[in-house]
């Protein structure tokens, strides 16, 4: 458990969930925090391409944000996006551990 709660996947995890919450009641109303501060998801959300014809086709939630309504794959791409920082987070500390005990 103490391990867990050490893990930056385990973190970014918790503040997606916790974006995804915020969306959904409101605080984002036009999806700042969701979409334009994820690197990922906004280079997505920019292109309206075929990507984003695909991120925009899932299954419509209902929130309240200025367009009322957004795809269930908005909220999965931005729970999978923020894992995959955590990872990469976690990788880079693992490596530096690593480095640190081989001096």
């Amino acid at each position: 458990m103490k391990k867990l709660l050490k893990s930056f996947t385990f973190w970014c995890l918790v503040i997606s969930i916790l974006e995804i919450l915020m969306h959904q009641i409101g605080q984002d109303s036009k999806s700042i925090m969701l979409i334009r501060f994820n690197p990922l998801l906004r280079m997505i959300a920019d292109s309206q391409g075929s990507l984003y014809n695909l991120m925009d086709s899932g299954r419509q939630v209902s929130c309240n944000t200025v367009t009322g309504q957004i795809s269930v794959y908005w909220y999965f791409g931005s729970a999978i996006t923020f894992v995959f920082y955590g990872v990469v987070l976690d990788g880079i500390k693992m490596v530096s551990h690593k480095i640190k005990k081989m001096k």
